[in-house]
């Protein structure tokens, strides 16, 4: 047992593998975090109320931006394994016209909704705001 763990410790693709895993993870905790740290940060300079409004406008935002991603990525990823090198910027241009063209559908929809539901001000120009961002999330998907 313990000549097959050295043994697997020594082949050369584990050992690639495992940097390559190392990294990811090293990447990945980093990302904890820093984010970690950031949002305990814009908690304490917002302070409760307006933290409160933070969250409550990206939370409203983030329950619509779930159709507009359409489920594009697992699906494009899928066709474009299957299809051949002539067809895959065919695929990314429509992937990513129907996820834009999504984005400022729903825009439309989160704005309009939120006119009906929320009275002041600030959650309005809040909404909109980060409803906006959604639109540049279609230049970076594909």
């Amino acid at each position: 047992m313990i000549n097959k763990t050295k043994q697997l410790f020594q082949h050369q693709g584990f050992k690639k593998y495992f940097v390559n895993t190392s990294w990811l993870f090293a990447e990945k905790i980093l990302r904890m975090g820093v984010g970690l740290f950031v949002g305990i940060w814009v908690a304490r300079y917002l302070g409760p109320e307006k933290f409160g409004i933070l969250n409550y406008s990206l939370s409203y935002v983030y329950l619509f931006s779930a159709i507009a991603g359409l489920g594009l990525r697992s699906i494009l990823v899928r066709e474009l394994v299957k299809s051949d090198t002539d067809k895959i910027n065919k695929l990314l241009g429509t992937g990513f016209f129907l996820q834009l063209f999504s984005s400022i559908v729903l825009v439309g929809l989160v704005n309009m909704s939120n006119i009906f539901i929320n009275t002041e001000d600030i959650y309005r120009y809040m909404i909109l705001f980060i409803s906006i961002g959604v639109l540049f999330q279609s230049f970076g998907s594909f």
